[in-house]
């Protein structure tokens, strides 16, 4: 009877540390899994992140600061081709060939790139940028022709008010645009900022 019992002892005593080994460590699928759920999370965020950056940088609308030549800085003013050009007969040319604009603030109050950018867009003009330009502290609104036809600069400058003294010839065929207008500290004088804000600002 004795050794039976120490036989069933040792029997079970032998298959203890088998039976041990085959158990499951407790919480270890769950710990995968709760791992698994964060990398998720962490990929979703990036995609997310990756989407709003990417929508900050297109042409929506949005005023950022990128580095620009300074043209308040270059002598080159009033290099105007010579000969007079009429005023009707520049709309009537440029009627199906739509001017393409940037606008650059160059005044330092905000919004204002995105109040004329609207007032060109709705006169017809195709402005393709606007932002902030590399300083704010230019005296008058300036209009420079980057394109072949020094004529399409003439039009917006006539368009926005701007005299004829502001006019650059500085073409920048890497620009892919005809004309860059950039807004200095005058810009309440100009008869397009009276139409933009008729009440006063």
């Amino acid at each position: 009877m004795a050794s039976t019992r120490r036989r069933q002892r040792t029997t079970s005593s032998s298959r203890s540390p088998f039976i041990r080994a085959q158990r499951p460590v407790p919480g270890h699928k769950f710990d995968f899994q709760h791992w698994l759920f964060n990398l998720i999370l962490v990929v979703m965020g990036l995609l997310v992140v990756g989407f709003i950056i990417s929508a900050l940088t297109t042409r929506s609308g949005i005023e950022m600061d990128i580095a620009g030549e300074d043209l308040a800085d270059r002598a080159r003013l009033l290099t105007i081709p010579p000969g007079n050009i009429d005023s009707e007969n520049l709309e009537i040319t440029f009627t199906d060939n739509r001017i393409e604009v940037e606008v650059l603030n160059g005044c330092g109050i905000p919004g204002m790139a995105n109040e004329f950018t609207d007032y060109l867009r709705r006169n017809g003009y195709d402005v393709v940028r606007f932002t902030n330009a590399q300083r704010y502290d230019y005296p008058r609104t300036l209009v420079v022709n980057r394109g072949k036809d020094f004529n399409r600069a003439r039009l917006v400058a006539q368009t926005l008010g701007v005299e004829s003294t502001a006019l650059e010839n500085m073409p920048d065929p890497s620009l892919q645009l005809d004309v860059t207008v950039v807004l200095g500290q005058d810009f309440a004088t100009l008869t397009s900022y009276r139409e933009i804000f008729p009440s006063g600002r």
